[in-house]
């Protein structure tokens, strides 16, 4: 079982969990209050603001998609192993539909940012809420007699639980990797040669950039008196500009020509494994895909080579990001480059202006970021569980579940309130 930690089961879902005592609700029940405010939020929002709309709809499929391929990893591994599924879910309560088939509740929920497979004996969101309440039920012993199929997860050997709890991160680089692989050999990889690196891509909240009115897709076509089109070039202009003093950035927008002018800052940026205080802006460059004049096909062995060279670099990246953070040694880069759903949208949405071919390097982005972020080692993620079973591998028995639960609960409670505090900064920074 694993979701993304956005929000805990505490609204009771249209089909009740039958682990509470609860009976089960028919097949194919429908909240229809529930899908109907939905909707008419839906054409209020598409009417008043259809950009914002547009927006919601690319991130919500983007997300729902890597969500799906995530669970469906928990979910297969778990049957393979023979344990009891209770219920697969694409978004989180309150649920606004759901089937039963063969004992399994098939489920859609309102709040279409997460997921969840709800696997006997390991514990669901309401499970968590119930222990921090004291009210959890007293876990149920193990019983290797069990038939398959009915099986708690418990029950099932380390190795089947570890496999269960990592094929949702395993899914969602297998994806990125499927991604990369289909669009390297069918369309190939822009070619150094037939590219142009001068789109600003994004700017960091509260930058120099930003502040200056610098806009996502604007292109950089001269710095001060040097017309140039290369991103090294811009970079190396705007870091030999004295801190404080203005430099005039040429910018090509909607077919015309402005210039802006911007005024440096000094900032803490990594370079060469090292945090250096380098004159910045704040502009992330991008690759404009409207000015790609070459792609390089590869053959499937060539895309499968660079796609796994493309997912490493990327963990690498993360891995990086973390590690600064664990040590308190982020970067003003860094903490402005961190952003929660809003930030996502606002990414997925760039990405979807720029075309297909940029959606999809995103989504396979992102696919990697959910994969690794859920393999790190906090509770309620799904590293968090694997750090119980290497407790348990080491010392010969499982911790208490009931202690374990609590310490996910909590786990779950300081990401939850991370996400709402990284969520609010998004909103106000818009």
């Amino acid at each position: 079982m694993s979701q993304t930690p956005i929000a805990p089961d505490e609204v009771a879902p249209v089909v009740a969990e039958t682990s509470h005592g609860k009976a089960p609700a028919p097949e194919g029940s429908v909240n229809p209050i529930t899908v109907g405010v939905i909707l008419l939020a839906i054409i209020g929002l598409t009417i008043l603001k259809p950009d914002i709309a547009k927006t919601t709809l690319i991130f919500v499929l983007t997300l729902s998609i890597l969500v799906f391929v995530h669970e469906w990893g928990h979910f297969q591994f778990a049957r393979w192993a023979g344990m009891k599924v209770n219920r697969f879910a694409i978004g989180f309560p309150p649920f606004i539909y759901t089937k039963k088939v063969k004992g399994i509740d098939y489920s859609v929920g309102a709040l279409p940012i997460g997921g969840m497979v709800d696997i006997a004996g390991l514990g669901s969101e309401e499970e968590m809420v119930h222990t921090v309440k004291g009210e959890g039920e007293t876990p149920v012993k193990d019983d290797w007699s069990r038939p398959a199929g009915q099986k708690q997860f418990q029950d099932a050997s380390l190795f089947w639980r570890f496999m269960t709890l990592f094929a949702g991160p395993l899914m969602n680089f297998i994806l990125a990797i499927v991604i990369f692989v289909g669009l390297f050999s069918i369309i190939g990889m822009p070619s150094p040669e037939g590219v142009t690196m001068n789109r600003v891509g994004a700017t960091l909240s509260g930058s120099p950039a930003a502040t200056a009115g610098v806009q996502t897709g604007d292109l950089i076509v001269g710095v001060g008196e040097v017309k140039t089109t290369d991103a090294n070039k811009i970079t190396e202009i705007i870091r030999a500009t004295p801190a404080g003093k203005s430099v005039d950035l040429q910018l090509r927008r909607k077919g015309e020509t402005v210039t802006v002018p911007v005024v440096p800052e000094l900032k803490t940026i990594p370079e060469n494994g090292d945090n250096k205080q380098v004159p910045t802006v704040g502009i992330a460059f991008d690759i404009d895909p409207a000015t790609i004049t070459k792609y390089v096909h590869l053959n499937p062995l060539e895309a499968t080579q660079e796609a796994f060279a493309r997912s490493f670099g990327m963990s690498a990246q993360i891995l990086g990001l973390v590690k600064r953070a664990f040590t308190g040694n982020l970067t003003d880069m860094d903490k402005g480059g961190v952003g929660g759903p809003v930030a996502i949208a606002k990414a997925a949405k760039s990405s979807s202006d720029a075309g297909y071919y940029s959606l999809l390097i995103f989504g396979a982005s992102l696919s990697i970021n959910l994969g690794l972020l859920n393999l790190l080692p906090l509770p309620a993620l799904d590293g968090g569980r694997i750090v119980f079973l290497g407790y348990e591998l080491i010392m010969r028995r499982p911790l208490d579940p009931r202690k374990e639960g609590l310490v996910h609960a909590a786990g779950m409670v300081l990401l939850l309130a991370f996400m709402l505090f990284i969520t609010l900064r998004d909103v106000i920074q818009l």
